[in-house]
């Protein structure tokens, strides 16, 4: 049996009530314009001169036909979500103050000039650890780069992006905005990229409210592209696309456990996933599942299954709206008898069964320890957390190193 060591903080817990759930919409509301046209004119002067130096360049756009890109993002094989994005803003088509994407529908803000694809669910947990890459599209060469700006901004502040910006053999160009602080390729000005390269990490540098990745596109003669071909593309007659995506995909991202509400915010604002896949008896487990472009009618099933497989506990959810991203959790205290071991958590959604495992096992021993070096110890391994952390919380440190936060439940 594993020795753990407890630390109580107290401060009062709310308790929810076991069948209710929460959730619903996530908005990521990056509604205001990623760069303004003093911005652009600036960028198209720099690539104009960039141009004059490269002289690669010299007779390299010969082909008539467009970039067939495939998609310009890519998850770290460590992350287990089973999607890691949504869509908050297509290209804007109407010239006037109306709301028009190329679907005919009004997924896009007044002007907006790019496709916004941000990361999800808790963006700012992906950002810290670095867990999803932008990549080329299409082949092609480094016309442009910015970096070295600030990338962690939650409101739309404005500031220069950190952005790297391709030219495809037709001439055509492919803007990647609002890169991580010095994470950006290596390769410099004038150097060739391939489809699929490395480019940088989703971040939220200049006139952004989060992480998301601003894809915009100009074909040989700086007119505006939007890449996915629809009814209401008023720009290209065909996709950009090597495989374009349906305008709603709906996707389970994934499914998790958690030890206490799961906190959506930015970096001032403390966004807290707490995650926990270990739990004890009169624990309350909170059940969740994020979502990406449900639609209403969409049905879900949801099981919880004890080690040997038999259903504990069964519900089905019914999506009353369509969003580009969603939430729900449940409440539920595991049986007091057991069986101990390896739960699941699965749901079946649009014809597929996700399956998550968490732990659930009796009331642990406790390995004695002065003040002194807990107090120690706690530092040592939980840094700032242990010092400013004021809700009442259970600090588990387990005999490998390893340390688990979770809210006491009484």
């Amino acid at each position: 049996m594993k020795k753990i060591l407890l630390i109580l903080i107290y401060l009062p817990v709310l308790v929810l009530a076991q069948d209710t759930h929460f959730g619903g919409e996530y908005d990521f509301s990056n509604n205001q314009s990623c760069l303004s046209d003093q911005d652009r004119l600036l960028i198209f002067n720099e690539i104009k001169e960039n141009l004059k130096t490269i002289k690669s360049y010299e007779g390299i756009f010969n082909k008539n036909q467009s970039p067939s890109f495939e998609w310009v993002l890519r998850k770290d094989s460590s992350l287990v979500y089973n999607n890691y994005y949504g869509i908050s803003n297509f290209v804007d088509h109407d010239t006037s103050s109306s709301l028009l994407d190329y679907n005919c529908s009004s997924r896009t803000y007044d002007g907006h000039k790019g496709t916004d694809i941000f990361t999800w669910p808790f963006p700012w947990y992906l950002y810290d650890n670095d867990y999803v890459d932008v990549i080329a599209g299409e082949d092609g060469v480094i016309i442009n780069k910015h970096d070295g700006h600030d990338d962690d901004h939650c409101s739309a502040m404005g500031g220069v992006w950190n952005a790297v910006y391709i030219q495809h053999s037709d001439g055509s160009i492919a803007w990647y905005g609002h890169l991580k602080k010095n994470s950006l390729t290596s390769k410099t000005v004038g150097q060739s990229v391939i489809q699929g390269e490395y480019l940088g990490k989703v971040a939220s540098s200049g006139n952004s409210t989060g992480p998301h990745l601003h894809l915009e596109m100009y074909d040989s003669l700086n007119n505006l592209v939007d890449p996915f071909q629809g009814t209401c593309n008023s720009l290209n007659s065909n996709s950009w696309w090597l495989n374009q995506r349906n305008f709603r995909e709906p996707t389970l991202n994934t499914l998790l456990t958690h030890h206490s509400k799961p906190i959506h915010g930015c970096p001032s604002v403390n966004e807290d996933p707490n995650v926990s896949n270990n739990f004890t008896i009169g624990d309350t487990v909170f059940l969740a599942a994020y979502y990406s472009d449900r639609e209403a009618g969409d049905s879900a099933i949801y099981r919880v299954k004890d080690p040997s497989g038999t259903v504990w506990n069964s519900w089905i959810q019914v999506s009353s709206t369509t969003y580009n991203v969603s939430w729900y959790y449940w409440t539920r205290i595991l049986p007091s008898n057991g069986p101990f071991g390896i739960w699941n958590f699965e749901i079946d959604f649009h014809g597929q069964t996700y399956t998550y495992d968490f732990q659930y096992g009796t009331s642990l021993s406790i390995e004695d320890k002065s003040e002194e070096k807990v107090s120690k110890y706690m530092i040592d391994i939980l840094g700032r957390e242990a010092k400013l952390r004021k809700n009442k919380l259970l600090f588990y440190i387990y005999d490998d190193g390893t340390v688990e936060k979770r809210i006491v439940i009484e």
